[in-house]
């Protein structure tokens, strides 16, 4: 999904400095911007001065393959009788590039962090420790978890302090993942290697046959692009960008270079767009085709024929190569077809792997005919670019709820991306607590790869998508689009969920 420029007339521009939505329950008319938010948009163009577009993209170096793929550890639970973790935010330094420590941030670890596999139906109980020197939070993305637990802005950990969790994992298998959401320091964190990878499985998902051999048949891969100094640092104050941080140096699961060395079989790649704000268009350099099986709150009703998968930050996909098919003497390779960039070599042995098949049937997700004809009754307005973002007219608020809705209840929201002065850019908006089904964009029905559980749809310019929402706990969550500098500069709101 490449960003769109849109021609914004004389007419248009004036309606943008007047015009914005009211927050509020109801789906109701924009109200007039006061004095200040008008100010603010009107010197948009000085602050715009050597930001030329939304499109300018900073193109990512070709991974030459020399080292093999981490993976990440998966955490043993702490007791044998019930599902116990520990998971610590803690400073480090980790050798990326070779003979030189770069300092970073890790989960249990210098850099990034472990796997979480859960099973629908644990009760579990999470012991999170902040080892930083600054506050942070644990924010589990996609978890259906109380708002208390949630790990959103309200609730930071100050250096030295822990908090457990508990909740009842009552959702379906999913890739999800955890990352910190502390006000205002989110993006600096996440860039300095805090994130890590949750598993959900259930009885449906074992059943069904997939690969799900842990780091040889079942990969995650978590893409982040950076920017490193000449000392081989992550700077995060020198490569900050107000409007989306982009690097030129790819890392997966903390690799430099890496390559993926696979057998003759299905291999199952677990997606995670985890960069700040970068896009990502993966494809195969052949042209070849693959089989996505799942969204990043759950598996599809069957696996969907793809050519190539846009990820926006946040967003992951289960996608199912077939490397018994290609021809392994191919230099293959997954790539970023926006900028034509090498992500990840592939290398097939000569060593079979396992003869499976994927199921044709695989989950029995649905969109009802009361969800399709219910009314709208939240309206979303994402709206400007770099530190003047807004949602409905407002930057976030602690203080301020946007929304409320009854626990258990399904409403109809409408996320519209108004159009800038410049066009405008893809925003990826995230809702916490809740997986939510996409009923449309701009009026029609969405792509079939897109028919299944979300927590994060990406909105391009001028378009509105409705989605079905349904909170199964209680407590204020937040939702904000996940271009993590955007966020951080206030592209937020709050739903009270009683």
């Amino acid at each position: 999904m490449k960003k769109k420029i849109l021609l914004v007339g004389f007419i248009s521009l004036l309606a943008a400095f007047v015009l914005s939505a009211c927050a509020t329950n109801d789906a109701t008319t924009p109200e007039k911007k006061d004095d200040s938010s008008m100010d603010d948009d009107m010197e948009m163009d000085d602050d715009m001065e050597g930001h030329t577009d939304h499109d300018k993209e900073v193109s990512l170096n070709n991974s030459t393959g020399e080292n093999e793929l981490e993976i990440p550890p998966a955490i043993e639970s702490d007791n044998e009788d019930e599902v116990t973790y520990t998971v610590r935010a803690q400073k480090g330094e980790t050798e990326i590039f070779d003979g030189t420590k770069t300092k970073t941030y890790g989960y249990n670890g210098d850099f990034l962090g472990p796997m979480l596999r859960l099973n629908k139906g644990d009760k579990v109980k999470i012991r999170t420790i902040n080892d930083l020197d600054e506050k942070t939070t644990f924010h589990w993305h996609g978890l259906e978890v109380p708002g208390e637990e949630d790990g959103g802005p309200h609730y930071p950990l100050k250096p030295g302090e822990e908090k457990l969790i508990e909740f009842k994992v009552t959702q379906e298998a999913s890739t999800l993942w955890f990352h910190p959401h502390p006000d205002g320091k989110t993006a600096e964190q996440v860039y300095n290697g805090l994130a890590g990878l949750i598993y959900i499985e259930d009885n449906n998902s074992k059943s069904l046959g997939l690969p799900n051999k842990y780091g040889q048949n079942d990969i995650p891969l978590i893409f982040q692009d950076k920017t490193f100094d000449d000392k081989k640092q992550l700077n995060y104050d020198a490569a900050m960008d107000d409007d989306g941080t982009i690097g030129d140096t790819l890392l997966i699961n903390g690799t430099l270079n890496p390559k993926l060395t696979v057998k003759k079989e299905k291999v199952r790649l677990r997606l995670l767009n985890g960069s700040n704000a970068r896009n990502f268009t993966f494809k195969l350099n052949t042209g070849d085709s693959f089989e996505q099986i799942a969204t990043g709150g759950g598996l599809l009703n069957k696996p969907v024929t793809m050519k190539k998968i846009t990820l926006t930050p946040s967003e992951r996909a289960e996608i199912v190569i077939d490397f018994s098919k290609l021809h392994a003497e191919d230099d293959l390779a997954l790539i970023n077809d926006d900028d034509g960039s090498t992500l990840l070599p592939f290398e097939v042995s000569d060593q079979s792997g396992e003869d499976s098949a994927l199921p044709e049937k695989m989950n029995d997700f649905s969109i009802t005919e009361e969800e399709m004809d219910s009314p709208v009754t939240k309206k979303v307005e994402l709206f400007g670019m770099m530190d003047k973002v807004t949602i409905n007219g407002k930057k976030f608020d602690p203080d301020r709820i946007d929304f409320t809705q009854k626990q258990g209840e399904t409403e109809t929201w409408e996320i519209y991306n108004k159009p800038d002065e410049m066009g405008g850019m893809v925003h990826p908006f995230h809702i916490h607590g809740a997986q939510f089904k996409v009923l449309s964009r701009d009026g029609e029905k969405p792509p079939e790869n897109e028919q299944g559980w979300k927590d994060t749809i990406a909105v391009d310019p001028d378009e509105t998508v409705k989605v079905a929402v349904q909170f199964k706990e209680k407590g204020v969550y937040m939702f904000h689009c996940h271009n993590l500098e955007h966020e951080d500069n206030g592209m937020m709101g709050q739903v009270k969920v009683e």
